[in-house]
């Protein structure tokens, strides 16, 4: 429950908008339950043979009856459609501040097909309840409420024989949500699965295509979709038991209304007449009615119950690398960034960095260099501070960054990575995300900064041309040297190139160099390689190993120690020769 009441809270935002709800259903209900009694008395009427005098009037207060529960009925359903749209964009608004602001270990350890199925489907199931729970369990409750107690006003006896299958059915259905609720979950991540699958699937076609996976990836797919098919198949069969089951309790209250109300008729016509057992049958309708409908509620509560703790597992996500309380102004510009004495691991492996120090001097190039796995990019990830450090400091002209916002500490740093990441849109939206206010001569700048402009103005718009999702219709090399305009554009004091000429060929990493060379001048740089070509003019190249650094020096000077990085300048440059 504790589930359920929490995706409640969302509607007591908007407490006014919740209270009307529940103020019309009242009204709509209360003109409903005069219904039966109306009905009743014109029975009586009938039978009795007192004449027409009353009877029309009798007839337009049925009329007048329906016609009020309608009009109510309307109005409530117009502000809980309002009151529903509300708090989903409430939710969702929630979700997606929460998924900007979660640490990057979380994105480490989730596929993105199970994040975007809670974040659409499970939200989507979220809002059946919120809409189907409030408008139509809201009504069923108070129908109940109204109409037993009517019941018992006007017959007891009948009444306690209305109300027996009721512990009969609240049993069965707790028994059953408490079955769906564990199989729904399972529903809920198998599809999340599915979608992972189907996400990996579109992203890497071509791949699929080069290495001839198509039959294994459909019967990956098939496994999937049959496990999904499976725990659904499962769910649907329960509630075909569970639906009848129920459907004939709720026949025998009938039966037993109609028995002894019938007998009542035969042997006490005087307090008990043909009218009072048709008034009786039509409450018998309206209290079984919405007991069915709890019933059927009762299913997708279940799964809503599933999908809103999938929901709330995302929201509940402890946020790690947040704001300070009380955060320090952004240091002045140029930056010298000093590591020191830093211990990092990833959860519950071995210190990836050991008493790692390094300085970086200010307006100068520092590179990182050394095998797979030695820690160049987890010192990027440090700086950026998308994971803080197990011991040590990392800080930039004395500041920790942990002492500053990381509005304040990401908006300084210009990252180029590996694999670019561009929007689908435009080359100009994708510039425009460094500053929004440039000018046209400043994007054109930023373009001959990064050797860009040369294909950009040969496009079918230039910069307006369309460059497809995450700029498919671009090449590597073109798609890198946009994301360093990007950066010039932007006009940071530090810059991070994360192994940025990796994926090109040799006459399109000159190119990235050149647009390379004028990214980092005046501003410190840190360079993460594998090509040692290019950081021959690095001011200062760190060389790595299983997180401590061997030797420091420049390239020369490196050469001249003929120990680590001499060696694998030696095979790099062996490799080039043949």
């Amino acid at each position: 429950m504790k589930t359920i009441w929490r995706v409640s809270s969302y509607l007591f935002r908007y407490k006014w908008m919740f209270w009307g709800t529940l103020a019309l259903a009242i009204g709509s209900t209360g003109f409903y339950l005069v219904v039966p009694k109306v009905a009743g008395y014109i029975v009586n009427r009938l039978t009795s043979q007192q004449g027409i005098d009353g009877y029309w009037l009798l007839v337009g207060t049925l009329i007048g009856c329906f016609a009020m529960r309608e009009t109510l009925n309307s109005l409530r359903i117009r502000l809980n459609n309002v009151l529903e749209q509300k708090v989903l964009i409430d939710l969702r608004t929630d979700l997606h501040k929460k998924l900007l602001n979660l640490p990057v270990r979380y994105f480490d350890t989730r596929k993105s097909g199970d994040i975007a199925s809670r974040v659409i489907e499970d939200v989507q199931n979220v809002e059946r309840v919120i809409l189907d729970g409030t408008e139509q369990g809201s009504t069923a409750m108070l129908t109940l409420i109204g109409v037993t107690g009517m019941m018992f006003y006007s017959e007891p006896r009948l009444a306690a024989l209305m109300i027996l299958p009721i512990p009969i059915m609240v049993v069965l259905s707790r028994l059953h949500f408490k079955t769906q609720s564990v199989n729904w979950r399972k529903v809920r991540e198998a599809s999340g699965e599915l979608s992972s699958l189907l996400i990996e699937d579109i992203q890497g076609n071509r791949l699929i295509n080069s290495f001839a996976l198509k039959e294994r990836e459909q019967k990956r797919f098939t496994e999937k979709a049959e496990e999904l098919r499976r725990y659904t198949l499962k769910g649907m069969f329960r509630w075909s038991l569970h639906g009848p089951v129920n459907g004939f309790i709720v026949s025998m209250g009938t039966v037993a209304v109609v028995g002894y109300g019938g007998y009542l008729t035969f042997t006490e016509p005087e307090t008990f007449k043909t009218g009072d057992l048709v008034e009786y049958l039509l409450f018998c309708y309206m209290l079984y009615q919405p007991l069915t409908l709890i019933s059927s509620l009762n299913n997708m509560l279940a799964t809503g119950k599933a999908s809103a703790e999938r929901v709330f597992d995302l929201l509940d996500f402890d946020i790690d690398i947040k704001d300070p309380d009380t955060p320090k102004a952004f240091p002045e510009t140029p930056l010298e960034v000093q590591f020191a004495s830093v211990d990092f691991k990833y959860t519950e492996r071995a210190n990836l960095l050991s008493d790692f120090s390094l300085t970086m001097p200010a307006g100068k190039v520092t590179a990182l260099v050394g095998h797979t796995g030695a820690g160049k990019s987890t010192v990027a990830n440090l700086l950026q501070r998308y994971y803080d450090v197990s011991e040590g400091s990392v800080s930039l002209n004395g500041v920790d960054v942990r002492e500053l916002t990381l509005k304040a500490l990401r908006s300084n740093i210009g990252m180029v990575a590996q694999d670019p990441f561009l929007f689908d849109g435009t080359v100009r939206d994708n510039l425009l995300l460094a500053r929004e206010d440039a000018t046209e001569e400043e994007l054109v700048q930023a373009l001959e900064g990064a050797c860009a402009w040369e294909f950009v103005s040969k496009l079918p718009d230039g910069m307006d041309t369309l460059i497809g999702e995450r700029g498919i219709r671009l090449s590597m090399g073109e798609k890198q040297r946009l994301t360093i305009a990007r950066v010039i554009l932007r006009n940071p004091p530090l810059v991070i190139l994360d192994e940025a000429t990796s994926a090109v060929d040799t006459l399109t990493e000159a190119k990235i160099q050149a647009a390379v060379d004028n990214l980092v001048k005046e501003r410190t740089t840190l360079v993460i390689a594998h090509r040692l070509s290019t950081v021959l003019k690095a001011d200062k190249i760190v060389v790595l190993d299983q997180g401590r650094i061997i030797e420091t020096g420049t390239h020369d000077e490196l050469l001249h120690i003929d120990g680590h990085y001499a060696n694998l300048w030696k095979v790099q440059s062996d490799l080039i020769a043949d």
